[in-house]
């Protein structure tokens, strides 16, 4: 098209620099990713804080009955005094001529809701992070205007509004017990110090590793160590109890004379850690981990070739690193079996009430009850495992298995058969662990193989909570997610049950109680019968 010579023509424009161009926030987006983590997770958080909220309201409401006069709380405040075996299980027992019952209960209780807070901070944030990079939904998300590290602030940022929700509803339920409210307050704010610690733990543990297993494997060896290091400080001269955020939390004595300073190391190891993920997540390419996978054969085994093969292969991991975390912890309750009959020498109420009807030494009773505890944790493993046929079918992954002559039926069959092998392997290693605890403080080698049989009679309650979970997951993906609320509530029934005097009905849930576990008790067949037939249905 020719213009007219009279029409003058267009002024060119000038571009504007590419300098000139502000770079995107890294936090762009993220207030819409907090919405959206709020929305998926809207029922595992209202299960959380039900759930560990629910526990501090019964405990403290139950243990002011417990220990109602001055004279019972000094009895207790006796018993753990210098004796190792209730400094591990609980704590070392700050203020405990406290004129009301709130540092019984900050010694009794106060360790597993950090355990269960920490816990739940782990899982929040591998989900928001390495869960969402391992399934591609990150990618999807980041083809959109939307920052590289606002999914691990969303992360973070839901993680803390739920810890906070927890350490408030805490607090405000011993506030209303009629529990004094600055060690109630300070209670509270242990439990959001260790809460954040354990999100940095998280973050970084999805930046080194590749996929979700890994980060929260990682975050829970860092919560094991805590419990270890904790544990021998407190039995000890205490220096090791600073290098553990639950000897943190524990360290701001609510209710004896609260240090509300110890709640910085809290708060400079959240940032200090917050900032080591930020820098490793700069540094690493999207869907890679910092630690690289060590590339595998480039022929597979033969043995491979069957979904129990591939099965177990992908759970290897799992199985030994819960086997060597629950033996870890299952030792050192083997070396302290030693002091278990100094502690109630004085006590003949609380020995009747260890001992019941039964001939069994205090020393046989602690390892019993010691295995017993373990193995309430070992279950987690069960349940794990068997979601991860949920989370084969989300990663599409059993679409590629199924694809072959496999049939569905014999897919999921021979992933329980993993589980039960897996179930076995850590029981074992908590019973073996344990035996060697004991032979180490100059028990018999006999022992191990002794307490290995009696860890192994407890692999039917374990079955059955898998079998369970086996179920839920055949319902449908929401029904997936009580599993896990059953778990947590087997958990509390072992943990407290008796010592909060729980109705017979409700200890009854607990397939744990159905058992009978050497060296205490002799094994009896008809509820082992009974809870295998039971899985089985």
């Amino acid at each position: 098209v020719e213009m007219s010579s009279t029409v003058a023509p267009p002024r060119p424009t000038i571009a504007t620099p590419a300098a000139h161009v502000g770079r995107p926030s890294p936090l762009r987006g993220a207030r819409e990713l907090i919405r959206l983590a709020l929305r998926r997770d809207r029922l595992r958080l209202t299960l959380w804080f039900t759930g560990i909220v629910g526990m501090v309201a019964v405990v403290a409401s139950s243990m002011r009955s417990l220990y109602d006069t001055p004279a019972e709380r000094r009895e207790y405040a006796e018993l753990v005094e210098g004796n190792a075996t209730m400094i591990v299980q609980s704590g070392p027992g700050y203020g405990l001529d406290d004129p009301t019952s709130g540092a019984v209960l900050a010694n009794e209780l106060g360790i597993w809701v950090f355990i269960a807070v920490a816990l739940m901070n782990v899982f929040v944030v591998v989900r928001h992070t390495r869960t969402e990079e391992a399934t591609n939904r990150t990618e999807l998300v980041r083809a959109a205007p939307v920052g590289r590290a606002a999914g691990t602030a969303a992360a973070l940022a839901v993680s803390s509004w739920s810890t906070l929700l927890v350490a408030s509803g805490s607090a405000l339920s011993l506030i209303a017990l009629g529990l004094p409210t600055v060690g109630s307050l300070a209670f509270g704010a242990a439990i959001i110090g260790i809460g954040h610690v354990f999100a940095g733990v998280a973050a970084v543990a999805a930046q080194l590793t590749e996929n979700p297993r890994s980060a929260l494997g990682l975050g829970g060896a860092v919560l094991a160590l805590s419990f270890v290091l904790r544990a021998v400080g407190d039995v000890g001269d205490g220096t090791l109890s600073w290098l553990s955020p639950i000897g943190w939390a524990q360290g701001t004595r609510a209710y004896a004379d609260e240090r509300w300073w110890v709640l910085g190391l809290a708060a400079v190891s959240t940032v200090a850690l917050v900032e080591v993920a930020t820098v490793l997540q700069r540094h690493r390419d999207h869907g890679s981990g910092m630690i690289a996978s060590r590339g595998g054969p480039a022929t597979g085994a033969p043995w491979m070739s069957t979904p129990v093969g591939l099965t177990f292969r992908l759970q290897r991991a799992s199985i030994i690193s819960w086997s060597i975390g629950a033996g870890l912890v299952a030792f050192f309750y083997g070396i302290i079996s030693d002091q278990a009959e100094s502690i109630l020498e004085s006590y003949p109420e609380m020995e009747e009430y260890f001992l019941g009807s039964g001939d069994a030494s205090i020393t046989d009773l602690f390892l019993s009850r010691s295995i017993t505890t373990m193995a309430l944790f070992a279950a987690g493993f069960s349940v794990a495992s068997v979601l991860r046929l949920r989370t084969e079918e989300i990663t599409e992954r059993a679409g590629s298995i199924l694809a072959t002559p496999t049939s569905r039926t014999r897919w999921a069959v021979e992933h329980l058969v993993v589980t039960a092998v897996g179930t076995t392997c850590v029981l074992a290693a908590v019973g073996a662990a344990t035996g060697l605890g004991v032979a180490a403080t100059g028990g018999s080698l006999g022992t191990v193989a002794e307490l290995t049989g009696a860890a192994v009679t407890l692999a039917p309650a374990l079955f059955l909570l898998g079998a369970a979970t086996f179920a839920l997951v055949g319902v449908g993906p929401r029904a997936a997610l009580v599993a896990s609320g059953a778990y947590s509530a087997v958990v509390v029934i072992g943990v407290f049950g008796e010592l909060l005097s729980f109705p017979r009905v409700v200890l009854n849930v607990s397939p744990f109680e159905h058992l009978r576990v050497p060296p205490a008790d002799r094994v009896d067949l008809i509820p082992v019968g009974l809870l295998l037939g039971a899985s089985a249905a």
